[in-house]
């Protein structure tokens, strides 16, 4: 058991080091992103867990819905002519989907011990700190770890051009995915400054200033909001009395003003910045995301249960770049026209009873980084279209939901046998 425990451990710590992988695989060597090898990875070790452990496997409810979802994905890869370009194995076994399920599976039936979480909690730290000095070099030195020419092989249009105000940076994560900075690295910082929180680290405050370096020189919308979203957890822990809210005003308004004058020292106008990227649209109805609700509401009544079959066909994308886009730019609206009502259940219930999950356990035992870390990306699919969790930050999320559960259950269980003994 020790030996299955101790691989885990050694595959979720080789997880934090996907920027460096990805970098060496994708960036140098040319090959695919680091991701593509570990959903392999975690497949096979998926398998090799359940088989050799001797420990009895409990299998999360949560994960039927994602078992149904994978089957109605292979049913219309199958009716699509899918057959033909990935065979009937690869379409059942659909690697990129049950490696998400033997992931949660390996999690919930895994105990995290201290060491384990003091040693994540330490690289986490580390990759907070480079990725706001890499933030920082990129303004200067825009090229610097721009993985763009690599996604856009070279179209110049997909490259960063050095402007101050409308480059999409990634600090260190844009080798790894173009949404790992916002799906990956956020519910990350989340883990630590709700674990920091915990830990009653008054260092919280430190990183979360670094991690609002990178959110916010990353001049990604929804980015900065998921930032947002994390800094609601000192409300949370401070129970929303008054004195926790006034606490609460009172970081971010000195945070704010911190995080101006240094973009202000980077060269930043803020008002320049705010018209440029926030607001370059001038109203919520030009938005792309706003527009959608158009497209939907014309795609979606033609195949309301089971959608069209594929990610977008080639009437939704002419329509979308009529608006100024290249698909239905909201996840949830997007899902819906490619797999209907019957296929978003599946896949909609597993999101929200995740959440559900999350949310329970934060509230049992006061530790918040894992809800806010996953309510990112549910946020998220609002403003873009991802659907996969295979992000190695949720990853942490649901490894620090588990030990906290854990310890929940441990003390609870304590304090039952004290009280039986007094009795």
């Amino acid at each position: 058991m020790k030996g299955i425990t101790q691989i885990t451990y050694n595959l979720f710590y080789l997880t934090l080091f996907f920027p460096v992988l990805s970098y060496i695989t994708f960036g140098v060597m040319g090959l695919n992103i680091i991701t593509d090898y570990f959903e392999y990875i975690f497949f096979l070790y998926g398998v090799f867990f359940i088989l050799f452990n001797k420990k009895k496997i409990k299998f999360p409810s949560i994960l039927y819905f994602l078992i149904f979802y994978s089957l109605l994905l292979s049913i219309w890869e199958i009716k699509n002519g899918g057959l033909d370009n990935r065979g009937f194995i690869s379409i059942i076994l659909n690697k990129s989907i049950t490696s998400v399920i033997f992931i949660v599976v390996i999690i919930y039936n895994t105990n995290f011990d201290r060491s384990f979480i003091k040693r994540s909690i330490f690289i986490i730290k580390i990759t907070v700190i480079f990725a706001a000095i890499t933030s920082v070099i990129q303004i200067i030195e825009y090229s610097f770890l721009d993985a763009n020419p690599i996604w856009s092989h070279g179209k110049f249009g997909d490259t960063l051009i050095g402007n101050l105000y409308e480059d999409r940076r990634n600090s260190i994560f844009g080798y790894v995915n173009q949404n790992e900075l916002g799906l990956s690295y956020m519910p990350l910082l989340s883990v630590l400054i709700g674990f920091m929180l915990y830990q009653r680290s008054k260092l919280y405050y430190l990183f979360l200033f670094l991690g609002g370096i990178t959110a916010f020189l990353s001049n990604t919308r929804y980015v900065m909001i998921a930032f947002i979203f994390i800094t609601f957890q000192i409300l949370l822990v401070k129970k929303l009395k008054v004195s926790g809210v006034l606490t609460y005003l009172l970081i971010i308004a000195i945070s704010s003003f911190l995080l101006l004058q240094f973009f202000s020292f980077l060269g930043y106008d803020i008002i320049a910045w705010s018209n440029t990227r926030l607001f370059h649209e001038g109203s919520i109805q030009e938005t792309t995301r706003y527009k959608a609700i158009y497209n939907f509401l014309i795609f979606f009544p033609r195949n309301i249960f089971f959608g069209t079959g594929v990610f977008i066909t080639d009437e939704i994308k002419a329509a979308s770049q009529a608006i100024g886009s290249s698909q239905i730019h909201v996840g949830y609206l997007a899902h819906l026209v490619s797999y209907g009502i019957i296929g978003s259940l599946f896949l909609f219930g597993f999101w929200f009873s995740l959440a559900r999950k999350l949310f329970i356990s934060a509230k049992q035992s006061k530790y918040w980084g894992s809800f806010i870390a996953f309510a990112i990306f549910l946020f998220a699919n609002v403003t873009m279209v991802y659907y996969s969790i295979f992000f190695y930050g949720i990853f942490y999320a649901l490894i620090f939901d588990k030990f906290f559960s854990d310890k929940q259950k441990f003390e609870l269980k304590n304090i039952n046998t004290q009280q039986l003994s007094k009795n």
